[in-house]
């Protein structure tokens, strides 16, 4: 199981059967946490070092179905680094991530799972 993914599935699974709004709430926040580690230890594994926290929002709360984050911070050299995470069927057991990190508006990363234990398939 993709590493980043396992925290976002285990709270939704866990949090299932109560009110939809602490769901989603949890399921953005999971999400959140774990692009930013998750993208940190992927650029610092091709060579960028993420300057501190990324700051990062959820775009869309709508729906428990899709779950979009952006991240936005700095290398140590002052690139600006942006991260858009969107988590599909995020209401499921299984829910399908993508995750597109840029560089100084270069793209650099194209995955669906990050970090460390990621078996990108593609």
């Amino acid at each position: 199981m993709k590493p980043f993914a396992f925290v976002l599935i285990t709270l939704i699974a866990l949090l299932a059967g109560s009110c939809g709004d602490p769901v989603r709430k949890v399921s953005e926040s999971s999400l959140l946490n774990a692009t930013a580690k998750g993208a940190a230890d992927e650029l610092r594994g091709i060579g960028y070092t993420v300057r501190a926290r990324m700051d990062c929002r959820t775009l869309s709360a709508d729906t428990l179905s899709v779950v979009r984050v952006r991240c936005v911070g700095r290398t140590n050299r002052n690139e600006p680094v942006r991260v858009d995470a969107v988590a599909y069927e995020a209401g499921s057991v299984h829910p399908r991530q993508d995750y597109v990190i840029t560089v100084s508006g270069r793209e650099v990363v194209r995955r669906p799972c990050l970090g460390q234990g990621c078996q990108d398939p593609g």
